[in-house]
C-alpha cells in the first residue's frame, strides 16, 4: 500500500500550478491547453443536451457584454464563449476554458443589463479561478486513492471519467463562489455596471426560492432545490455586501453603461416551454414536431424534461412516465410488449383516436407498475405508471394512468394553435392595472399572478406603479 502513496504524494507535488488570481500556489492535475481541450469536449455534450436559443441577435447581445467583462479579467488571453441555452430553467453555469452558459429561463426574469452583466461577471469569475479545474483535480486524486485502496484489497478500480464529469458540473463550495462574487464584481465595475446587481439577482434567485418552497409545501411535495449560480448565499449576504463595498473602495469604476435596453433585447424571446420540447398549458401538452397531444386531470403536474415526459399526481405519489424510442422492426404493440417486458400480465389491446397500442400489468423490484406502448409512424411510445415506494395506493391510481395514456392523440387546428410557445413583451402600466388583472388576461398557465410579480422582481405582493414598465407573457 505504501507505493501508492508514494505515488499520490508526487501527484499532489507535480500537480501544483499558479493560480492566476491569486498568484499562489494551485493543486490542479492540468495545464490551460488541457483544461481548454476539456472544455471543448464537455461543450459539445451540453449543446447536444441543450441545445442554443435561436435568436442570433440576442446571442451576439450576451456575447458582446461578456466580452467587455472578460477583458477585465486575470485571464484576458482566453476566447470566452457565451452561450444562451434554450431552456426554461433559472440556471446559468461555466465550463473549464472559458465556456459560459445563461439559459433564457434565467434571462426572462432578469430586468436589466446591470443585472446580466452580474450573472455572466460571476461565472467568468469561476473561470478565471479555474474553479472546476480545482474541483476536478481534487476528484481525481480522491478517485485516485479510492482505487489504490480498492486495488490494495483486491476489487475493481471506480469510475473516474463519471467522478470527473461530475465534480465539473456539480456546484461550488461557499468560498468559491464568494471568490467568483469578488471577481465578477471587480469586472463589472470596471467595465461601468454598478455591483448592486449582483444583489438584485439574488433577490431574484431567493425569490423563486420562496415561492418554490410555498407551492412544494401546498402541494405535499419536497421542494426543489436550486443549485446555479449564487446559490450557497443566504437572502442577507453580509460577507458579499463587504467584498462589493471592498471592490468600490479599490477599483476604478468604468463609464457609466446605458442598461434601460435589456428589456427590449429580450422582447418576444419565449417562455417557459419551447416549441421544439413540446408546450404545457396547465393540465394539455402539445408537441408541433411530433405531432402529438395529450392531457391529464386538471389537479396533475406536467413535468418536461429532455428525456421523457412525466405525469405526476398533486402530491407526488403516483408518476406516470413516457420516453420515445424508434421503431427498428415491423411487429405489434403486442410482440413488442412480449420483448421488452416478458413478465406483463392481464394483457390488452389499445385502440384510440386512430393509434394502435397495448397496455399490461408487470412487476419490478416488487412493485407493480402499468405499462404501454402506442405506435406512431415508426415511433414507440413507452408508458410506465407507478406509486412512490412503500405505497400501497396504485389499484387507485391505475384508472388515471389508463385515462391519461388513452388521451394520446394528433394534434387539431386549436392544438396546433396552441403548440406555439409564449413570449415576453414589454407593457406600460396605465391607470387601473394591477397584477390579478393583468394576469387575467395572460396566458400563463399556472399560478399567472404569482409568476407575473417574479418576472418583475415585486413578489410577492409590491404593487404596480402607473407608468412602470413590465413584462407581460402572452
Amino acid at each position: 500500500m505504501k507505493k501508492y502513496y508514494f505515488l499520490i504524494l508526487y501527484i499532489f507535488v507535480s500537480g501544483c500550478s499558479v493560480n492566476p488570481v491569486t498568484g499562489k500556489q494551485d493543486f490542479v492535475m492540468i495545464s490551460e491547453n488541457q483544461e481548454i481541450a476539456m472544455g471543448k469536449r464537455y461543450h459539445a455534450q451540453i449543446l447536444q443536451q441543450i441545445p442554443p436559443y435561436q435568436d442570433e441577435e440576442l446571442q451576439a447581445y450576451v456575447q458582446k457584454i461578456g466580452d467587455s467583462l472578460s477583458a477585465k479579467s486575470h485571464r484576458p488571453n482566453l476566447f470566452y464563449r457565451f452561450t444562451v441555452l434554450d431552456s426554461p430553467d433559472i440556471n446559468a453555469f461555466a465550463l473549464p476554458g472559458g465556456y459560459i452558459y445563461i439559459n433564457r429561463g434565467l434571462m426572462a426574469y432578469l430586468s436589466s443589463e446591470e443585472e446580466l452583466a452580474a450573472v455572466l461577471g460571476h461565472e467568468i469569475g469561476h473561470v478565471t479561478a479555474r474553479h472546476s479545474v480545482r474541483q476536478y483535480s481534487q476528484s481525481q486524486i480522491l478517485g485516485i486513492l479510492s482505487t489504490a485502496i480498492e486495488m490494495n484489497q483486491g476489487r475493481s478500480a471506480g469510475n473516474l471519467a463519471n467522478l470527473a464529469s461530475g465534480a465539473l458540473l456539480s456546484g461550488y463550495g461557499r468560498e468559491m463562489e464568494l471568490e467568483a462574487d469578488d471577481l465578477g464584481a471587480q469586472y463589472i465595475y470596471q467595465e461601468g455596471y454598478s455591483p448592486q446587481g449582483m444583489f438584485n439577482v439574488l433577490s431574484v434567485l431567493k425569490d423563486q426560492e420562496i415561492y418554490s418552497k410555498a407551492l412544494a409545501k401546498k402541494r405535499g411535495q419536497e421542494p426543489r432545490s436550486y443549485h446555479g449560480v449564487f446559490a450557497s448565499h443566504p437572502s442577507n449576504d453580509k460577507r458579499l455586501q463587504e467584498i462589493l463595498q471592498e471592490v468600490t473602495n479599490s477599483y476604478p469604476k468604468g463609464d457609466i453603461k446605458i442598461t434601460a435596453n435589456y428589456l427590449k433585447k429580450i422582447e418576444g424571446m419565449v417562455y417557459g416551454d419551447s416549441e421544439e420540447s413540446g408546450v404545457r398549458r396547465g393540465n394539455e401538452f402539445f408537441h408541433s414536431e411530433l405531432d402529438l397531444y395529450f392531457s391529464s386531470p386538471v389537479d396533475w403536474e406536467i413535468i418536461n424534461t429532455p428525456q421523457s415526459l412525466i405525469f405526476t399526481s398533486p402530491k407526488g405519489e403516483a408518476i406516470l412516465q413516457v420516453n420515445l424510442e424508434d421503431l427498428n422492426f415491423r411487429e405489434s404493440p403486442r410482440s413488442y410488449m412480449d420483448r421488452v417486458a416478458s413478465n406483463h400480465y392481464q394483457g390488452k389491446e389499445l385502440r384510440m383516436n386512430g393509434f394502435n397500442g397495448y397496455t399490461a400489468l408487470s412487476n419490478r423490484s416488487g412493485r407493480t407498475v402499468r405499462l404501454a406502448i402506442v405506435f406512431k409512424e415508426k415511433q414507440a411510445y413507452q408508458f410506465i405508471g407507478y406509486v412512490k415506494e412503500g405505497l400501497d395506493t396504485f389499484d387507485k391510481h391505475d384508472p388515471t394512468f389508463i385515462k391519461i395514456i388513452k388521451t394520446f392523440n394528433q394534434l387539431d387546428e386549436r392544438g396546433k394553435e396552441l403548440s406555439k410557445p409564449l413570449r415576453i413583451k414589454k407593457y406600460v402600466v396605465k391607470e387601473g392595472d394591477s397584477y390579478k388583472t393583468l394576469a387575467q388576461s395572460s396566458n400563463i398557465p399556472f399560478n399567472p399572478e404569482d409568476q407575473l410579480r417574479l418576472l418583475n422582481g415585486d413578489f410577492p405582493n409590491d404593487p404596480l406603479i402607473e407608468g412602470q414598465v413590465i413584462k407581460l407573457v402572452n
